[in-house]
């Protein structure tokens, strides 16, 4: 049996789960619009635990969403992870933020051709963004994009286009033509569950020492 802690801090929503054999046993989530991670997340993961009777040494391993998305909260979250894990010396496992998001969204019923990018604001007219078909399979690489009508164009293939996550409320007030957009939060460590299981099993693992989160680009202030 693999008890794995899941930890998602890449925007402002404050996420960690609990998962045995890649199935979740219990999440607790804070929503907020502004960063609380630091003030919360301990607080959070110790009520998770205590809720499930699970202490840390029950943990098979450390599991963190590894960005892209905000410099905070990734560093808040990656080196609570990182903590967690040297303390109990046990495994640490990281997963794609934009992969966790397309986990968490449902696209039963949806139609066959059509591509999905999961979005986090990444800072003035850009986003972190990957395309995923229908299958949840990745078919247009993770990027800081800025999306254009110019952009639109180059998936006249795909005959629905879908904005989906926190960063797509961007383009809610834009003129932009085809994508039809869905701005619901994804950022949720429950997507997380079957990916770091997969991985514990493979025994892909991360050197808790020099681990660090996929900004994707250089932090600017302003």
């Amino acid at each position: 049996m693999i008890t794995l802690l899941n930890i998602e801090t890449s925007t402002t929503t404050c996420s960690a789960s609990i998962s045995i054999n890649g199935e979740l046993i219990d999440e607790k989530i804070i929503l907020s619009d502004k960063y609380v991670h630091g003030e919360q997340l301990h607080i959070l993961i110790q009520s998770l635990l205590k809720k499930n009777d699970i202490s840390f040494t029950n943990l098979d391993g450390v599991c963190i969403a590894s960005g892209p998305g905000s410099f905070t909260g990734l560093r808040i979250g990656v080196s609570t992870a990182k903590g967690i894990a040297f303390a109990i010396n046990k495994p640490l496992i990281s997963v794609d933020t934009i992969q966790v998001m397309m986990e968490n969204y449902d696209i039963s019923n949806k139609e066959s051709n059509s591509i999905y990018f999961p979005m986090i604001d990444a800072r003035r007219d850009e986003v972190y963004t990957a395309g995923y078909n229908a299958k949840k399979e990745i078919v247009y690489p993770l990027d800081a994009k800025i999306v254009d009508q110019s952009f639109l164009d180059s998936l006249s293939q795909f005959e629905y286009v879908y904005f989906i996550g926190s960063g797509a409320r961007k383009f809610l007030d834009k003129t932009l033509e085809g994508p039809q957009i869905n701005p619901v939060e994804l950022n949720f460590s429950r997507g997380m569950t079957k990916m770091t299981y997969t991985k514990f099993i493979s025994k892909d693992f991360e050197d808790v020492a020099y681990f660090v989160p996929l900004y994707l680009k250089d932090f600017k202030p302003f």
